[in-house]
């Protein structure tokens, strides 16, 4: 449809709310004046229309498109060995497909992540090019503009990790515009991302400097994590990079400095209510209860649901795999962490918050579910719980520096990063409700043997990237990680096809093989720095005939 891009040089200010918490919580208002940011009240609910964005899951877009489910989960988990789809086979068969990378640019799920970037976009767009000239205060204005700048970056590196380069608009579209915006390279979408979050990095205040009633507003301290987490990803693929790890260090460096944040003492806490905003929340995304399923109008989530147990809590996606199971050696470590990371029928009897369920393996991919994305109840709406989604936390950023420290040179310095967070695991409890009958308690384990990392070299630098990997479980990372790290096709290949053929033993013989995942992949994989292949998928066939958007590859 012509008006996929089209639309965006319509101002349409959508400002319902699924992703924020009361500051958001503002009626649906509509203008197209010049001065409808002069009053201060107004350029809020432009910057707030942004953050709308965000958390929308499902629904119709401002030109009534509807749009599937479109989380960044779907490929940093499913399309990694960490993760399969899950659910029924034949429910929301367009996942399987990206799975195995055989998407076609006609299906409604490119779409719906091709309009999530660029909806989003328009409306940073169109707080850009307005607010510089507001009548409003100055550290206001900073203030939107920053917000602006971030998220703007945020949407980019969206479309980036699933279409590489995409059209580049800093200025709200205008019908010249129409089929003459080429497409941009990987490099250049890293170029506009990094510069994006710099200006946010400029503006932005702490997150000390907010008082309560603004939780869920991006942070300096946001836009610095991101903005490493960035360059970390783009010294891996782009050709032509020139950030190097002194300058991920030095950011990751001044973020901890800055005394804002600190490990939860308690890793099973982060993904329960009561861990909602806590000290290693870097940015979360607020939810609440609402009355409405869909956008625009909802004001809570569907993440729950749509990965709980299929049928009595939810619908069952995104299932963690044998092969993350079997990573963390339970048996031997007893690794709290990952009583926090699964659950299902295999594993400690089934139980969940404190109460033995039954399983149906035919409504899963694997024998296992998402316990980071479970709640303990059913939301009274399926599509609009109020559990917050977590966007980035301080962990992260004492991984990304441990391993910034490992690539200067500082290796007693990474060892030290890493092992903060193997000591923060090894003091932890159990999940919430991990023994039958406590379902409100968190059972203390015995015997975890985590000890502290000493290894040296490349050693040290594949405890990181495990380390990353046990940690950062299921949080949507895995992929691009994989990706990065020039290993994607080789390690999910083994996982998903060669370790699950009947000749070599595998831990769930019902999970599905992916014999054509390896020829699919590379077959859509554009090139990358030192020849790193990065699968992309195909950009909406509606984009390619309407703007003349150069495909992908093979697609």
């Amino acid at each position: 449809m012509k008006n996929n891009l089209l639309y965006i040089w319509i101002l349409v200010l959508v400002v319902g709310y699924s992703s924020c918490e009361d500051f958001l919580d503002k009626p649906p208002l509509q203008s197209t004046s010049e001065n409808f940011v002069n009053d201060p009240e107004n350029a809020i609910l432009a910057v707030n229309a942004i953050y709308d964005w965000v958390g929308m899951s499902e629904g119709s877009s401002p030109d009534y498109v509807w749009m599937s489910h479109h989380w960044e989960f779907m490929f940093g988990d499913m399309c990694s060995d960490d993760a399969e789809k899950g659910s029924e086979a034949g429910d929301f068969i367009s996942l399987r497909m990206m799975e195995n990378w055989n998407l076609t640019p006609n299906e409604g799920l490119v779409t719906s992540f091709w309009l999530k970037g660029y909806v989003g976009i328009a409306r940073c767009n169109y707080v850009l090019d307005n607010v510089p000239n507001a009548t409003i205060e100055e550290s206001l204005k900073s203030r939107i503009m920053g917000e602006a700048y971030f998220l703007r970056g945020w949407y980019y590196w969206y479309l980036l990790r699933f279409f590489g380069g995409t059209p580049i608009f800093t200025k709200s579209v205008v019908p010249s515009d129409f089929g003459n915006t080429p497409k941009a390279s990987i490099h250049e979408m890293f170029l506009q991302i990094n510069s994006d979050f710099e200006e946010g990095i400029k503006r932005l205040p702490k997150r000390s400097e907010y008082p309560l009633t603004e939780m869920g507003r991006v942070t300096k301290g946001a836009a610095q994590a991101f903005a490493a987490r960035v360059m970390m990803y783009q010294i891996g693929v782009d050709a032509e990079v020139t950030k190097t790890w002194d300058d991920v260090y030095a950011l990751t460096k001044d973020l901890i400095q800055s005394g804002e944040y600190s490990l939860a003492p308690n890793f099973a806490v982060i993904y329960e209510r009561e861990g909602e905003n806590n000290s290693e929340s870097i940015w979360e995304l607020q939810m609440l209860e609402g009355s409405v399923e869909n956008n625009s109008e909802k004001v809570g989530e569907n993440f729950t649901t749509f990965q709980m147990k299929r049928k009595d809590l939810g619908w069952g996606f995104n299932n963690p795999t044998s092969d993350l199971f079997a990573a963390f050696d339970f048996e031997n470590t007893n690794d709290p962490r990952l009583t926090c990371t699964v659950y299902g029928e295999t594993f400690n009897d089934g139980i969940l918050y404190g109460k033995k369920l039954s399983y149906d393996r035919n409504q899963q991919g694997t024998n296992y579910l998402n316990r980071k994305a479970t709640l303990p109840e059913v939301p009274k709406l399926s599509k609009s719980s109020d559990f917050n989604i977590r966007m980035i936390r301080y962990a992260d950023v004492l991984l990304m520096h441990a391993e910034a420290a490992f690539h200067t040179n500082k290796e007693g310095e990474a060892r030290q990063y890493v092992n903060m967070i193997r000591n923060r695991a090894r003091n932890s409890t159990y999940c919430k409700g991990y023994v039958e009958g406590q379902g409100d308690k968190y059972a203390l384990p015995g015997g975890v043997n985590l000890p502290d990392i000493t290894a040296s070299g490349n050693a040290l630098l594949d405890a990181i990237w495990k380390e990353r990997r046990l940690e950062l479980a299921m949080e949507g990372l895995r992929s691009w990680d994989l990706i990065r790290q020039k290993r994607y096709i080789e390690v999910v290949n083994k996982v998903k096809y060669i370790d699950r053929k009947p000749e070599n033993n595998p831990m769930d013989p019902k999970e599905e093989l992916f014999p054509e995942f390896k020829a699919n992949c590379e077959s859509h994989s554009i090139i990358g720095r030192d020849g790193n292949l990065i699968p992309v998928l195909p950009i909406p066939l509606t984009e390619v005939q309407a703007w003349g958007v150069e495909q992908n590859k093979n697609y």
